[in-house]
């Protein structure tokens, strides 16, 4: 007797359990009837309201296979649907469906619902619907579906939306001191979780490791659901979002969401780039977002247990000429480029300040060191203008300006000798470590040698004396004169005698 009562008890148990568990499980709108449909969608999103709306009869075969319709059709759906004599609707010969489909979510967006419900986060049923065929939306502004009660019919919700990251650059290489502009774009949700355990989004805060190689980030605009809203600037990297209100007078606290069911954040932000930036190397920054929400266990803020990420690379190189007079390299050659902003790093080494490609300003004088010269921080494909202003001892200067581009490489190449180490994120922590979380990222520019735009002088030849020639002809005129004088002298002295 014991064994069934405890047996009883187990058993009543588990039906408690399982009737407080079936909110989760399902949510019925309606009473299920004979005679009558149900839609039921399927991943709906906790916090929305589903309506559906009806837009013409159907009656139902006996078998239940076949469909027939009737009602009035719109005006709005005339060009879709046509009535023949005993009243069936069917669609127009010629019309695609996926024109039809649309054209009825367009109209739907206008009507009234037949019946409409906020969904809790389960699968929601709408029952005891007249047999029909219904167009089903959400707030969100899209239409689930279009479909008929044959009587029962089930349909996914995929414009359900989980958060997710998204970033893009608007190139991806760039010369130092050149203004990188970055997108990101984020989908989002109101509600996080399933069912009961769902937790509605209080805040997103969005996340830029904004490595050393950036400077002077601006953000230029933030827009939510395509809506400007205030610009924020990033605090210590991050933008914090509110997303959802508090009810005033709420007790427990309940809180309003701002903005529509999977409205999409994009923030557009500017950064100019340094000369920390490594170079022949993909300079990698990433953003991330996180929901925080509300935790009404604990009654507290609190972040959600998955984040959001995507990144953004670009890229700058180095230039180097070598100066050879057809096979040794020479050394004591200097050079300017048109409208090139350096600073020094050591004989032979420059980096890029700025670069304007308009401009015909020379730049300060260049001095090659061992022969090589190297630019370092040029965008790929950029073209500088090279004058040589002084050549080496006993060389010819170069009559006219070459032209020097950016070797890109398939190592990477980097402007100081020794090790550097850079965290995950590319910033500089240190010129020596053991640790095993950074990683080495330094190389000589020598690799760049073989690369090098040769460039040949060559020596100056012998060039005549200022006045030598003169000297020459005064000489032989005078010899000439002297020769002349002795014969005369000789043929008087013999008519004399």
């Amino acid at each position: 007797m014991k064994r069934i009562k405890k047996m009883m008890a187990l058993a009543l148990a588990m039906v408690m359990v399982l009737a407080m568990s079936l909110p989760v499980f399902a949510q019925t709108v309606g009473t299920a009837a004979e005679g009558k449909g149900s839609i039921t969608v399927r991943n709906a999103a906790k916090g929305e309201t589903y309506k559906v709306v009806k837009l013409f009869d159907a009656t139902l075969s006996e078998d239940g296979t076949g469909i027939n319709y009737s009602g009035t059709i719109p005006d709005d759906l005339k060009d879709y649907f046509v009535k023949d004599s005993i009243g069936n609707i069917t669609k127009k010969s010629g019309v695609e469906d996926s024109a039809l489909i649309a054209a009825v979510q367009a109209w739907a967006k206008t009507q009234s619902a037949t019946a409409e419900a906020e969904s809790n986060g389960s699968e929601l049923t709408f029952a005891g619907l007249d047999y029909g065929y219904y167009a089903v939306t959400s707030t969100q502004g899209a239409v689930v579906s279009v479909d008929s009660t044959m009587p029962d019919v089930t349909i996914n919700d995929k414009n359900t939306k989980t958060p997710s990251a998204d970033k893009t650059v608007d190139d991806t290489s760039y010369s130092i001191g050149d203004t990188i502009t970055y997108t990101a774009t984020f989908d989002t949700a109101n509600w996080l979780g399933e069912g009961d355990a769902s937790k509605q989004v209080l805040e997103y805060v969005i996340e830029d490791t904004l490595p050393e190689y950036l400077s002077n980030v601006n953000v230029t605009s933030i827009t939510v659901g395509g809506t400007a809203i205030t610009t924020q600037q990033f605090t210590n990297k991050k933008i914090t979002l509110e997303w959802a209100t508090e009810d005033a007078g709420s007790d427990p606290k309940t809180y309003t969401s701002k903005y529509s069911n999977g409205a999409k954040i994009v923030i557009t932000y500017t950064a100019k780039l340094t000369s920390t930036v490594n170079v022949n190397a993909a300079n990698k920054n990433t953003v991330k977002i996180t929901p925080n929400v509300w935790n009404p266990d604990t009654k507290t803020k609190e972040p959600w247990n998955e984040s959001w990420d995507d990144d953004a690379e670009v890229t700058t190189y180095a230039a180097a000429l070598k100066k050879t007079d057809g096979s040794a390299v020479l050394d004591g050659a200097e050079f300017t480029i048109a409208g090139l902003t350096v600073t020094k790093d050591a004989d032979g080494v420059y980096t890029v300040v700025s670069y304007d490609s308009d401009s015909t300003t020379p730049s300060a004088t260049l001095t090659t060191k061992d022969g090589m010269l190297y630019i370092i921080g040029l965008k790929e494909g950029t073209s500088l203008s090279v004058t040589e202003t002084k050549a080496p001892e006993g060389y010819n200067k170069l009559e006219n300006p070459i032209t020097l581009t950016p070797q890109v490489l398939s190592k990477e190449v980097y402007k100081a000798s020794g090790t550097r180490y850079y965290d995950a994120d590319g910033n500089l922590v240190a010129e020596e470590s053991s640790s095993e979380s950074n990683k080495t990222v330094e190389k000589n520019l020598t690799e760049l040698d073989a690369n090098a735009v040769e460039v040949v002088n060559n020596k100056g030849t012998e060039l005549p004396s200022t006045g030598g020639i003169g000297t020459t002809i005064f000489y032989t005129i005078g010899a000439i004169l002297v020769l002349g004088a002795g014969v005369v002298l000789i043929t008087r002295r013999r008519m004399d005698a």
